[in-house]
């Protein structure tokens, strides 16, 4: 064959594979989207009268580090955590845990992400929201509480909101919840609960609770964990109260969203916690407080589950534990977190910044996981699920379970896992990943974006963010398009190289040229971050309380983003 015959062929050869890598996923995406769109019901059975939806208790821990927990060997105390995560502990009626979950790479992307069902890239989230700034969740997004409410569940929210908190309009109970208790913005003292110089607790005690509704609580001195679940069971029990047979709880069950502040920075947390580890004399003192903040937390979640059990609705129970990146090791507020053995942490697109603990548990799990089969009780087998999940898969998820289509499931992201946690057959082979943008000496920077498809993962640029190799690594000062043809790119075989140690970019050509072409094809529908400032809302001051002095408080009226957000 002649060189211009081997070259032609070669090329030929080159375009079809990327077609076929292209393609692939792409013609199982339609089927898929023609099955669910081919009824407008959902697909699960729940109006059977077998089925009774579930009470939802869902955990999710601020800046866990993927190593922490432990049921992973950290030596840190979380009995509750462990039983509630341990595949083969019968007594919480059985578990799944996500062993490929991923996040985003910090809090404000994660809980949008959560709440929403979309990625960043749809909602513009790509930033921490910051104290002053009129960013947030935008408000004709679907909140999975919304949702939850549609299927005629009492839902509750307790602890880091983080989504929006310049208008009403973008507080807990304008978004789905009929009840809220905890903090609007994004950390606070654990004890004093303050931030930036004004206090930041409130408990809305009715949906739509804005001004005039909303309530200072003077908890100073109590500290958040369990705090937290104190409200989280205070809750439990009114519902309980006011719904006194089980016919109501049927008709109205619990939806119960517990947000914990730890284990985010302060390093702060009572003294009897820290000196469970004074034997440990190879940790840093900030692994010491570090590890009795989690076993704080751990504490917290058992005295919930411990109240549902007493209460009688943990039968019906199911929960979900997740973390929202991972643990600060390098940039930001670092804590004494540790996500051994992945490279990189929170403000990352490392493994070690964007994916972590994720898990299903409670006694409702076997029920919702043996629903539509044949034999109505089989035995269900507590397992490891070895496929990908994204955060944004629990909105899905959680509608097919409870028999509710979502007002806007054509434009999510996530996808329902259901048959795939039934059946073991993955749902998805592809993640966005998405940016990760940080500040460094008052200037920000970016990197990324970066997806995943099947073992592979590419991230646009040099780098995915600051590790322990480079602790000062220089992103962009905007996030750049994705695709970009005359950018450096990483790539790495997860399967073979967790750890991200070497980039295979010049190795795999076609691999990278497809993986390029979907990131262009991300581009096309790509929202760009909000405002991250009140430039077009400035801030009015803090309000005082006679009680507990400045606080925060919405300062806007119309959120003044909405008119230019465009909902896709």
């Amino acid at each position: 064959m002649s060189v211009f015959g081997l070259q032609l062929f070669s090329s030929f050869f080159v375009v079809s594979f990327v077609l076929l890598f292209v393609l692939q996923p792409w013609f199982q995406s339609c089927v898929a989207t023609a099955a669910a769109d081919s009824s407008t019901q959902p697909r699960h059975p729940s109006s059977s009268s077998l089925y009774e939806k579930p009470h939802i208790l869902m955990i999710v821990m601020d800046d866990l580090g993927s190593h922490d927990l432990g049921i992973h060997g950290s030596g840190i105390h979380t009995p509750h955590s462990n039983r509630l995560a341990t595949t083969n502990h019968k007594n919480n009626g059985g578990c799944i845990y996500l062993d490929q979950y991923y996040v985003l790479p910090y809090c404000s992307p994660t809980r949008a992400a959560l709440l929403s069902g979309k990625y960043p890239l749809h909602t513009g989230v790509h930033n921490v929201i910051l104290a002053q700034s009129t960013a947030g969740l935008p408000l004709g997004e679907e909140t999975l509480a919304d949702l939850l409410q549609r299927a005629g569940y009492r839902t509750n929210a307790i602890g880091k909101w983080h989504v929006g908190h310049s208008s009403w309009q973008q507080t807990p109970t304008f978004r789905g919840f009929d009840e809220f208790y905890g903090y609007y913005l994004g950390a606070q003292d654990y004890f004093s609960h303050d931030h930036l110089g004004a206090y930041d607790l409130r408990h809305d005690q009715r949906p739509f609770c804005g001004k005039g509704c909303s309530k200072v609580v003077d908890e100073r001195e109590q500290y958040s964990s369990p705090l937290f679940a104190r409200e989280a069971i205070r809750m439990m029990k009114e519902y309980t109260m006011n719904r006194t047979n089980k016919q109501e709880q049927r008709d109205n069950p619990l939806f119960q969203y517990l947000a914990f502040q730890a284990v985010h920075c302060p390093n702060e947390v009572p003294q009897k916690y820290i000196d469970l580890y004074h034997n440990r004399t190879e940790w840093t003192e900030q692994r010491k407080i570090y590890a009795g903040m989690l076993t704080a937390a751990d504490e917290a979640i058992g005295q919930v589950v411990h109240a549902y059990e007493q209460a009688g609705l943990w039968d019906n129970t199911l929960l979900i534990f997740t973390t929202d990146n991972g643990g600060p090791t390098t940039w930001g507020c670092v804590t004494g977190a540790s996500n051994y053995p992945k490279r990189g942490g929170k403000f990352t697109l490392w493994e070690g910044g964007i994916t972590g603990d994720g898990f299903l548990s409670g006694p409702a799990l076997s029920k919702l996981i043996t629903i539509g089969q044949e034999d109505q009780q089989p035995s269900f087998q507590p397992r490891r699920f070895p496929h990908l999940f994204h955060v944004v898969d629990w909105l899905p998820t959680l509608a097919e379970w409870v028999g509710v289509v979502p007002l806007h499931h054509d434009k999510l992201d996530g996808v329902s896992q259901v048959q795939a946690l039934q059946t073991g057959v993955a749902a998805r082979t592809e993640v966005f990943l998405g940016y990760a943008g940080a500040d460094e000496n008052s200037q920000q920077q970016w990197f990324g974006p970066s997806l995943r498809h099947g073992n592979w993962k590419v991230v646009q640029g040099e780098y995915a963010g600051p590790d322990e190799r480079r602790p000062h690594a220089r992103g962009t000062s905007l996030p750049m398009p994705g695709g970009l043809r005359n950018s450096t790119y990483l790539l790495y075989d997860l399967d073979r190289d967790p750890l991200e140690t070497t980039n295979l970019a010049t190795q795999y050509p076609v691999v990278l040229q497809t993986l390029i072409y979907k990131l262009q094809l991300y581009q096309q529908s790509y929202v760009a971050p909000l405002i991250n400032n009140a430039s077009d809302c400035p801030f009015t001051g803090f309000v005082n309380d006679s009680r507990v002095g400045p606080v925060w408080e919405p300062w806007c009226g119309d959120h003044p983003q909405e008119a230019a957000t465009t909902m896709l």
